[in-house]
């Protein structure tokens, strides 16, 4: 089980429509069954932290490409949020944890 977590740096001004658009975005992922719920969460300047800095989260089984053979963009990503976002946005990346899970425990030997 692996935590995905996308992280952009929204334009100034711009943090909340961009975290609204990247909400948008989760929710096309999961109803086309590409991705389970996201959480969104955002420094706007109410929070110490980095202001504009947005993150989008979520679990996955298998870390798979957006760009693998046979998967498709949700249009409304493709051809609505997507062109929309990058106008929204100065920079993003992505991370990629491994989550600890009970299979995976190993206590010291004594």
């Amino acid at each position: 089980m692996f935590l995905v977590r996308r992280v952009f740096k929204a334009k100034a001004r711009k943090v909340w429509e961009a975290a609204s658009v990247i909400n948008e975005m989760g929710i096309e992922y999961e109803k086309s069954g590409q991705r389970n719920e996201s959480k969104i969460y955002v420094n706007a300047g109410t929070t110490p932290g980095e202001y504009g800095s947005i993150y989008m989260e979520w679990t996955a089984e298998v870390l798979e490409s957006a760009y693998r053979g046979g998967n498709e963009i949700p249009s409304r990503i493709k051809n609505e949020l997507g062109p929309m976002l990058r106008e929204l946005v100065e920079d993003q990346s992505i991370e990629f944890y491994e989550l600890f899970t009970p299979d995976k425990k190993r206590m010291p030997s004594k």
